[in-house]
């Protein structure tokens, strides 16, 4: 006849206690280990999400110029040398002073609107290395708006000069306007071609009402030598660049995505009727409760070290304070486990996964955008940034970011408190929804 030895006989009472967490702890692992495609989902996907939005963003994140090779045509409907040598003559014909004949033709050629859009506009130091400007003939017209390498194309039309150069010397007020053709297929460079019209407009119609009521040009201008002042830095920390914001806003999500694996794999223990079993063999609830609690607290650990692990090796992200990241880290795990055992509470108490893959599927995704995993929405919108910081991601990721830029360890300090106090509240609404002895079938 052979004897059983139960874990509170060996180790005694306290031991036994200990010695069953750690078996469910390791079962919890067995687990996790055992399912190869969960497990590369759960590491794999955060890396490759950084890699493709560290990418696709960077020039957005970093600040980094971008680079525009834009090519624009302007097809003149109309000699701009008749129309000048035009408007002179009508001036020299209408009786106006002598004087002001002289005044008007001397200023009149520096103010031919296609003249100065060619040569001072697209001629200047900041766009003649930017944008390609052709003239073409009207016949080509067709033949251009059908070319997808053009960027814009700028349509003159007949007097365009000629009304100008009247609404500037107040002979008449004639509307005046250009045409333009923008390539959708080159969306940032038409836009840029369109600004820069709009500007050149709004100094022609700036430069016309000057000479309309007689000031002197000089007036408007500033001079930039009379203006003097230091430029003093006062933001000390360390810039955060694409990858490195990318690697933590996936960290933060994707380590959420374990709390609910663990709540899916520790309901399917109560399908197969282990969690009655241990009921049965005199083992507290409370015990498998911590159980639960300290997976995922020591799994999403080790989640957020691999993951920022692989990101430090291939992208780069490197920690200025470890203490610091560690302390972070812990809390933040913290929070995952508090969440694992919320979420098989509620399972368990309802009897279903509905909880389980809801929060999966919608809230992760919710808490992400506002945590700011996604973009730093936060710095647009205060309101959604304090929103997003009363999440467990959101709140993690701002204490990464202070620990990235640098900023001394007691910047992190309120977060982490957070951290802890939220894994606290839902631990408590967990054991309030846990169901008790008679409530486990």
């Amino acid at each position: 006849m052979c004897s059983c030895i139960l874990p509170e006989e060996r180790y005694g009472t306290r031991g036994g206690e200990y010695f069953m967490i750690w078996q469910i702890v390791k079962k919890i692992g067995l687990t996790l280990f055992r399912n190869p495609q969960q497990l590369l989902l759960l590491l794999g996907l955060p890396i490759i999400l950084i890699a493709i939005l560290g990418a696709a963003l960077g020039n957005v994140m970093n600040g980094e110029e971008v680079t525009i090779d834009a090519k624009v045509a302007i097809i003149e409907h109309g000699d701009e040398t008749e129309q000048v040598n035009r408007f002179i003559n009508d001036i020299e014909n209408s009786g106006v002073p002598p004087e002001r004949v002289e005044a008007i033709q001397a200023a009149t050629g520096e103010l031919a609107p296609i003249k100065l859009l060619k040569e001072s506009v697209f001629g200047s130091e900041g766009l003649k290395e930017l944008v390609q400007l052709e003239s073409a003939k009207p016949t080509e017209r067709d033949k251009i708006l059908n070319d997808d390498s053009y960027t814009a194309v700028i349509e003159v039309p007949e007097n365009f000069t000629y009304h100008t150069l009247q609404n500037f010397f107040g002979m008449e007020n004639a509307e005046t306007s250009l045409n333009v053709s923008r390539n959708e297929g080159k969306q940032l460079g038409s836009t840029i071609i369109l600004e820069v019209l709009q500007q050149f407009q709004e100094q022609l119609t700036l430069t016309s009402f000057v000479g309309e009521k007689g000031i002197s040009v000089d007036a408007i201008q500033v001079d930039s030598e009379a203006i003097s002042g230091e430029i003093t830095t006062i933001d000390q920390t360390q810039p955060v660049t694409a990858k490195n914001y990318y690697a933590i806003g996936m960290a933060v999500m994707n380590v959420l995505f374990l709390a609910s694996t663990i709540g899916s794999y520790a309901f399917l223990e109560k399908r197969l009727h282990v969690f009655n079993r241990i009921i049965l063999a005199n083992v507290s609830r409370w015990i498998y409760f911590s159980g639960v609690l300290i997976a995922g607290t020591v799994f999403g650990f080790l989640h957020l070290l691999i993951v920022f692990g692989v990101s430090w090796i291939l992208f780069g992200v490197a920690w200025p304070n470890i203490l610091a990241f560690l302390i972070v880290t812990f809390g933040l795990a913290i929070a995952v486990g508090g969440l694992s055992v919320l979420l098989t509470a509620i399972s368990y108490r309802i009897n279903s996964e509905l909880v389980t893959n809801f929060f999966q599927s919608i809230v992760i995704t919710i808490i992400a955008f506002l945590g700011g995993s996604f973009f730093p929405i936060g710095d647009s919108f205060k309101t959604i940034q304090f929103i997003g910081n009363l999440t467990p991601n959101g709140a993690g990721m701002t204490a990464y970011l202070s620990v990235l830029r640098g900023e001394p360890i007691s910047s992190i300090w309120e977060h982490v408190i957070f951290l802890c106090l939220f894994s606290v509240t839902i631990v408590v609404i967990a054991a309030l929804s846990f169901p008790k002895r008679g409530q486990t079938a």
